[in-house]
């Protein structure tokens, strides 16, 4: 049914009215939404802000604590070198980055920005130390390399190494095993980190390097224990290689090996053992010469008041006259050590032979 009632000028307006506020609605709320009003936005743009992680991967300033870096230190050089003397066994690096947020490492391990970096140890002759940096965006990098020459020994400067006992533990039974010929020693056994270069020279000869000579070295954990024995005074270590290995000398004379801080055992101050083969006395047994290298009484302390080393300080023997092997003096036989019981120690050693 058809609904004849006319339409009031009143009802019309009202419904024209209603027509428009209707149309205005909708445009007004599209107006809205593209001003952002609507909801959140991932947008730089109006009044939002974004934070830009830093990519400067640069230095600020690069120093060796021997030597001087040539060229001098330049924002945008990043190689380097340096030439110290032969008595120059380590130097260490400190690094500062240019912005906040990056990281540096030396040689691999962190270091904190202005701050010297652990003791590198210096073999003779060319050793490249890198350091990198990371910007703070966490992929940016740069790498600056320093290369280091340490000169090589006078000829007639060396002192004959003393002579010592190869002690109650040099298990010459494995001597001839390729398991020991290794470089890193420590086998799992846990302690203050040691790095250990010895230099072999000849007396007889000028105090010349000597080449390709095997040099065995052995010593106890942290806890005075030794690897192959068991006795009353050291149960439970047969069958075992930890903290020995051998090393044959290279064009400089010289071995290194990784290790431990040794710890102590009742009747010994700190020490560790070595040996020199030449040739292929290896498999005869014969040494050439048999020695013991003594540790600094106060970084000895140091190290057994770290936590590792729970046994703590050695009441048996307290200092190098009342120890049996080294009462008669350590001239030739103490360690050269830089470093730190947080990051290790870096120890030489001249070992001369007649």
């Amino acid at each position: 049914m058809t609904n004849d009632t006319p339409t009031s000028d009143n009802d019309l307006f009202a419904r024209r009215r209603r027509q428009a506020l209707g149309t205005f609605g909708a445009l007004g709320a599209l107006a809205i939404a593209a001003c952002g009003g609507g909801g959140s936005s991932d947008s730089s743009s109006g009044s939002g802000s974004t934070t830009t992680t830093s990519t400067d991967a640069t230095l600020s300033n690069l120093s060796v604590s021997a030597g001087t870096l040539s060229p001098t230190f330049a924002a945008g050089t990043t190689s380097y070198t340096l030439s110290v003397a032969n008595t120059v066994t380590a130097l260490t690096l400190t690094p500062a980055v240019n912005t906040s947020g990056a990281t540096v490492t030396v040689a691999g391990t962190t270091v904190t920005s202005g701050s010297a970096s652990a003791s590198q140890a210096l073999a003779v002759g060319t050793n490249a130390i890198s350091v990198v940096v990371t910007a703070a965006d966490g992929s940016t990098t740069e790498t600056y390399t320093v290369t280091a020459t340490r000169a090589a020994a006078s000829a007639g400067t060396c002192t004959l190494t003393a002579t010592e006992t190869d002690g109650p533990y040099p298990l010459y039974a494995i001597l001839t095993n390729s398991i020991l010929t290794r470089q890193d020693i420590t086998e799992g056994k846990t302690g203050v980190p040691l790095t250990l270069t010895i230099t072999l020279a000849d007396l007889s000869n000028g105090c010349t390097p000597i080449v390709g000579a095997g040099i065995y070295i052995w010593h106890c954990d942290k806890d005075g224990i030794y690897s192959g024995y068991a006795t009353n005074t050291n149960a439970g270590s047969t069958s075992t290689t930890f903290l020995r290995g051998v090393q044959v000398t290279d064009s400089n004379g010289q071995v290194t090996f990784t290790t431990i801080y040794p710890g102590w055992y009742a009747g010994r101050i700190t020490h560790i053992h070595a040996q020199v083969y030449l040739n292929d006395s290896l498999v005869s047994g014969t040494a050439v010469a048999t020695t013991q290298f003594a540790f600094p009484v106060d970084t000895t302390t140091a190290v057994y008041n770290s936590s590792l080393y729970t046994k703590g300080q050695n009441t048996s023997v307290t200092s190098f006259s009342a120890d049996n092997v080294f009462s008669d003096g350590t001239s030739t036989e103490l360690l050269s050590l830089t470093g730190d019981t947080t990051n290790g120690y870096a120890a030489t050693m001249a070992v001369t032979i007649a």
